[in-house]
């Protein structure tokens, strides 16, 4: 879905009424170059509990976990808080373009089902067989292999 519009009261409107599945294409964060080596992608859907950095504004160097990310693509982060003038402490909303995911989820050891199986998908896609298959012809395959 794409937001056809100039005026930004209409932007925001929009944003706020896409459906979750189209969010979750909007809610992706980069990755930590170390995670983008170790698993072959740039980008995923960032979830709560995921350890982020902040890499622009006020908090810039800060790492921390996601507390909770709200429908207008901020999130708050843990280690991130503000203090007011009253002496009482929040954690302020950063944009989802200003992270980069350095760990995901701890879950048991493990991660979780959906989030291989997209990671997997996402890598594969850019393995140089898989993009040039659907271009050769099975008896151009079989030649090669024979070479």
């Amino acid at each position: 879905m794409k937001i056809k519009s100039r005026k930004p009261n209409k932007q925001r409107k929009a944003l706020f009424n896409y459906k979750n599945h189209h969010r979750s294409k909007l809610l992706t964060c980069r990755l930590a170059d170390f995670l983008s080596d170790e698993y072959g992608i740039k980008r995923i859907p960032l979830r709560a509990g995921d350890s982020v950095k902040i890499c622009k504004g006020e908090y810039k160097d800060f790492e921390g976990e996601v507390l909770e990310i709200n429908k207008d693509l901020r999130v708050k982060v843990k280690e991130a808080v503000f203090e007011k003038t009253d002496g009482t402490q929040f954690h302020p909303t950063i944009h989802i373009s200003n992270l980069i995911i350095t760990k995901f989820k701890a879950e048991a050891k493990k991660m979780d089902g959906w989030r291989a199986s997209m990671i997997e998908r996402k890598a594969g896609y850019w393995d140089e067989d898989y993009l040039l298959a659907p271009k050769k012809t099975k008896q151009k395959l079989e030649e090669e292999e024979e070479e």
